[in-house]
């Protein structure tokens, strides 16, 4: 009897420190959201709630005669959804051109968290990517939906596609995906890519992270295999961030839209 009462509490003690590592810091969210909600200039903030927890989006509608669709944006590691490298330009220019774009706050783990430990956030920010997917199905001009995502949230991004059974979203556009040490299988971007049919685009910078640039041939190869509209481009100088090159990845991505989707250039 004392070892199975033994066995039992190291059964709970580890499946509370596992339920530990994989929840969000909900409180580093919250200083997150309300220092936005303090200084957002562009485009307002909306709460939505997926798995019982609150998050934000920050919409931009610049209410065009004819929407070209709606764009939600997913962004990396330790950052946030009015970040000023990639995300708000993306959330910001892309609304200049007749998208509503949608940029949502991705669970994060603790500052000083290890990249082991943000890559346990991947399966919960699945419900969020859903919530935002309906939000803006029931809220605005929903077709076509394009996803864009950074780095981490690529990452979380291509792991959601995969296990989707009907169509998500209409395309994907995907900035450094890189391929992070782990066991965990959703955190196999190239693997998830084999299983997204829709038009994908995969962007990376010449001088971006080692981990994004050495699998960048094979993710070619999948891409190839997938979608005939499919393309991948490297920016020259580009690093992980774009420092200094936003508006240069903002055209990259406006023109293969105008290209998928046949759309008017202005």
């Amino acid at each position: 009897m004392q070892k199975q009462r033994l066995a039992l509490f190291i059964f709970l003690f580890l499946t509370c420190v596992q339920n530990t590592v994989l929840a969000a810091d909900i409180a580093r969210e919250k200083r997150i959201a309300d220092n936005i909600k303090d200084s957002i200039m562009v485009g307002e903030v909306v709460d939505l709630k997926a798995d019982g927890k609150d998050f934000i989006a920050l919409i931009t509608n610049n209410e065009p005669t004819k929407p070209r669709g709606s764009i939600i944006i997913l962004h990396g590691m330790n950052s946030n959804p009015n970040a000023p490298q990639i995300i708000h330009p993306l959330r910001s220019q892309l609304a200049e051109t007749g998208w509503v774009t949608a940029s949502i706050q991705l669970p994060l783990a603790a500052a000083d968290a290890s990249i082991g430990d943000n890559l346990t956030l991947i399966k919960e920010s699945y419900p969020r990517i859903r919530a935002t997917l309906n939000h803006m199905h029931q809220n605005f001009k929903n077709r076509p939906c394009v996803l864009i995502a950074h780095s981490l949230g690529a990452i979380m991004t291509t792991g959601f596609l995969a296990e989707q059974k009907k169509l998500a979203c209409d395309a994907l556009i995907l900035i450094g995906l890189p391929k992070l040490p782990s066991d965990l299988p959703e955190t196999d971007g190239n693997a998830s890519l084999k299983k997204i049919g829709i038009p994908t685009l995969d962007i990376y910078g010449s001088q971006d992270l080692d981990n994004v640039k050495n699998m960048a041939p094979s993710r070619k190869l999948i891409l190839k295999k997938t979608n005939k509209l499919n393309r991948q481009v490297e920016i020259a100088g580009a690093d992980h961030n774009f420092s200094g090159l936003d508006e240069t990845l903002v055209r990259a991505i406006h023109s293969w839209l105008i290209y998928t989707f046949e759309l008017p250039k202005n």
